[in-house]
């Protein structure tokens, strides 16, 4: 059984009302159009419980905590009363990672802090997956950085930095690996082939010609340039601030080596501070 909430427009008056639903019972829903009705029905009553309807803190304290995410992971991105966003951004910050097994609570995060279009909700998510402190989160953010809009792109670099830890730049360091070095080279003859008699093989009295062939044309040696590589050298240095390391991420590696203790003692400030901001504005 699952404890629904309805809402009901009459006239100017609103009436809201709660009910137990076995959203089991409903003929003729496929299984994805019933994961979408319980979703649906598990953010009502996130939002009733929020303005402190009478039962609903206990009926959504008795959801599964995939479920509880899941709904505050989709009114944290949407377009829902900001009240509501902000309250299940805080709330996703609160989820253990282990929790969230899925990424649901994560990938709501990262999408507000990348692509948002209020800039207190994008700073908001960047606190909140700060003091969430999951170990997914830069690479995800690092994909987003894949993303062909500089506002997103920027964001990213943004929240990447805001995180802070050696974690953060062995992520972009790993990709940057991935396309590093010479690419692939590929070769295209075109040409001719022609065929001649050379000589002539003697077997008493007859002739036996030896037939030879050479061919003649052009040969083109295409090396892929990969310019995408700069791409990930740039943004090391925005994330990281550092100026001076050359273009080669084995450069990058060991001065990330270096500066690891530096890296997690700052990344460490960063949580603290996320989590006391967090704790404050509540």
């Amino acid at each position: 059984m699952r404890f629904a909430f309805a809402t009901i427009m009459l006239g100017l008056n609103v009436c809201v009302f709660a009910a137990d639903e076995d959203l089991s019972v409903r003929i003729g829903l496929s299984p994805q159009a019933m994961k979408k009705a319980a979703l649906e029905a598990d953010v009502v009553l996130f939002k009733a419980q929020i303005d402190g309807v009478a039962d609903a803190k206990k009926s959504w304290d008795d959801l599964k905590i995939e479920d509880r995410t899941n709904a505050m992971a989709a009114v944290a991105w949407s377009k829902e009363d900001a009240r509501y966003r902000e309250k299940a951004i805080r709330a996703l910050a609160r989820i253990s990672p282990s929790s969230d097994v899925d990424g649901a609570g994560l990938k709501a995060l990262a999408s507000v802090a990348v692509a948002e279009g209020d800039g207190s909700m994008r700073a908001l998510a960047r606190k909140a997956l700060i003091a969430e402190d999951d170990k997914r989160a830069p690479k995800l953010l690092a994909k987003a950085l894949e993303v062909n809009d500089p506002l997103v792109k920027n964001n990213a670099i943004e929240a990447l930095r805001d995180i802070g830890g050696p974690r953060v730049f062995e992520v972009i360091v790993e990709h940057w690996k991935e396309i590093w070095g010479e690419g692939p080279r590929g070769y295209v003859f075109i040409g001719t082939q022609r065929s001649y008699i050379s000589d002539y093989d003697v077997s008493g009295s007859s002739y036996d010609p030896v037939v030879k062939s050479f061919m003649t044309g052009a040969v083109l040696d295409a090396k892929v340039v990969r310019v995408e590589a700069d791409v990930y050298y740039v943004w090391i240095r925005e994330v990281t601030g550092e100026r001076k390391l050359p273009n080669d991420p084995a450069a990058w590696q060991r001065w990330i080596k270096k500066n690891e203790a530096l890296l997690a003692k700052q990344a460490e400030k960063n949580k603290a501070d996320a989590v006391e901001f967090l704790n404050q504005q509540r």
